[in-house]
């Protein structure tokens, strides 16, 4: 029998969103959430090239509703919580570790690049925590938004758009503090 890997994309008012996502008995299960059209389609051809075949796992596009209300909802400071579930079908044993880590960092809070590796049972890989981050598969679900430079200022990112997206997300939250 096979499984369905859903796919959609979908407009905030901050940037497109792009989702993979699969409906289980107990609530949907995030694959990928980010906001870049180009690591969307190679977490999807990582996807096929190790996991599909016709008989496993079908990609179809379909729409979500909840997903699109959640990530708006939280986009808008209106919920503080996605209550969604991230499978890595990505990712190695560390970044796993270390998106876990990260995933513990309350809303509104930030916790340093440091702070992350040491909650993952890593002292001293800082540098490779971020990298690891990098790589975050499901933005908002793993918030690493939250993880910031020891000095307080936000580190490297790629492009302006993610950057710009980290300093958005860090300003709602401080200003939407429960």
């Amino acid at each position: 029998m096979s499984e369905y890997i859903n796919k959609t994309e979908f407009e905030t008012k901050i940037c497109k969103f792009y989702c993979l996502w699969k409906e289980q008995a107990d609530g949907i299960t995030i694959l990928f959430l980010g906001n870049e059209k180009k690591y969307f389609q190679e977490f999807i051809r990582k996807v096929e090239d190790r996991y599909c075949s016709k008989e496993k796992i079908l990609i179809r596009s379909r729409k979500s509703r909840e997903i699109e209300e959640k990530v708006t909802g939280y986009l808008e400071g209106k919920i503080k919580k996605l209550n969604l579930k991230a499978e890595f079908l990505t990712g190695t044993p560390f970044q796993k570790k270390i998106w876990a880590a990260t995933a513990s960092i309350p809303y509104g809070k930030t916790a340093s690049y440091k702070e992350v590796a040491e909650i993952a049972g890593f002292k001293d890989a800082w540098r490779a925590a971020g990298t690891a981050l990098s790589k975050n598969p499901v933005l908002l679900a793993v918030p690493c938004h939250r993880v910031i430079k020891s000095n307080c200022k936000f580190g490297e990112f790629k492009g302006a758009e993610k950057l710009k997206l980290k300093k958005f997300l860090i300003n709602l939250e401080k200003n939407h503090r429960i």
